[in-house]
């Protein structure tokens, strides 16, 4: 019998996330942690759920 991994095992966090994209792009954190402020995403419980299949 195999064993499963609990569904957030591959889930990582905001800073995590962030030292990612930093390395990705080629830059820092605190740039990415910058760009993220001036975005001004909304919340998911505030967004607007849209069809694409319409």
């Amino acid at each position: 019998m195999g064993h499963k991994a609990p569904a957030d095992a591959d889930t990582i966090s905001d800073e995590e996330l962030t030292e990612l994209l930093a390395d990705a792009e080629g830059t820092t954190p605190e740039e990415i942690e910058r760009g993220a402020t001036e975005l001004d995403i909304a919340p998911p419980e505030e967004a607007t759920v849209v069809d694409v299949d319409e």
